[in-house]
């Protein structure tokens, strides 16, 4: 997959974005600049900003308004890793070292806080109240979520009803705020809105599934550590399909090395990674992921036909695959 291939076909569109992402942070405070470029210097994929910006650009030609969706979407998603990377105690992250790690925790969970508070002030004085409610929903969701994943690992009793609840809050909402504000701005109609919306909700949860998948395939060597998920006790599809089909011993014995493991447990991660593999457990998850992401394509037969509606269906099927 060529991001930067996609990047270039909305040129115009990506250096605005990446303009005002950079005006919006500008700080008084020398060490919070200095954080804020080594972010922006080892930035991610920034996905949902791309797909914000595909979406509204299949429906015309964007403004600042919707430039400044793209930027929000980025802005508050960069605020959960931070706090992320402290509550995980992360060294690395896409291979480079967290700021928590870098600098300190504080300094992560600030910065981390400046970077949500600065998302909220730039939508704000775009004085749009709609728009700015699907960001402060999202916010809210991301929070529920995160709560409702650490009441279900200090359980280990999460069902794939609580998965997807969990993944829809945690992830799907955001990807909601960025496509659907940016559509909105863009003049759609209601039906093209709740299709988008739609659209947005399968591929947030398609992302996560993928990257529960991964957590769980240390052979792909994908350059994050694998087994992460089951050290932090937190059940995701893969390990839930394998509990569901495994036997009530097994099952047991699985959730009672969970419940009393330390984080550096590498042989619990082995002993999850060997009941998935028994029981199929990536493979069902596979194919949760990839009805997701069918579902997802559907929805994109809204938009009129354009390049920026053809990338927005490579990224969907990418999605859908095990390439990392």
């Amino acid at each position: 997959m060529d991001i930067k291939a996609i990047q270039d076909d909305i040129r115009s569109e990506w250096l605005q974005f990446e303009g005002l992402m950079k005006e919006a942070l500008w700080s008084k405070s020398d060490l919070l600049n200095s954080i804020n470029t080594y972010l922006l210097d080892n930035k991610g994929k920034q996905v949902r900003p791309l797909l914000s910006l595909l979406a509204a650009r299949a429906l015309g030609n964007p403004g600042r308004l919707t430039i400044a969706c793209s930027v929000v979407s980025e802005m508050i998603h960069t605020a959960t890793l931070l706090h992320d990377d402290v509550a995980d105690e992360a060294t690395q992250r896409r291979g480079v070292d967290t700021v928590q790690y870098k600098y300190n925790p504080a300094a992560s969970v600030l910065t981390g806080d400046y970077w949500l508070a600065k998302s909220l002030t730039l939508i704000v004085s775009e004085r749009n109240m709609e728009v700015m409610g699907f960001f402060t929903k999202a916010v809210e969701e991301l929070s529920e979520g995160e709560l409702f994943q650490m009441q279900k690992a200090s359980s280990l009793d999460t069902t794939e009803e609580d998965y997807y609840r969990i993944i829809a809050q945690k992830t799907s909402s955001l990807f909601i705020a960025a496509i659907k504000s940016s559509v909105f701005t863009m003049g759609a109609s209601p039906e093209v809105l709740t299709k988008m919306e739609q659209y947005a909700y399968h591929l947030g949860l398609a992302f996560q599934i993928r990257d529960d998948i991964f957590d769980y395939t240390p052979q792909l060597n994908t350059g994050k550590p694998t087994g992460g998920d089951v050290k932090e006790k937190k059940l995701t599809l893969p390990l839930i399909a394998a509990l569901k089909a495994a036997g009530e011993e097994e099952r047991e014995l699985m959730l009672d090395a969970i419940r009393f493991a330390g984080y550096e447990d590498d042989k619990l991660a082995e002993q999850a990674f060997a009941l998935v593999e028994k029981y199929n457990g990536n493979a069902v998850a596979q194919s949760a992921l990839e009805y997701q992401c069918n579902m997802a394509q559907e929805c994109l037969m809204s938009l009129p036909d354009s390049i920026y509606r053809d990338h927005l269906v490579e990224l969907t099927r990418y999605m859908g695959s095990r390439e990392k």
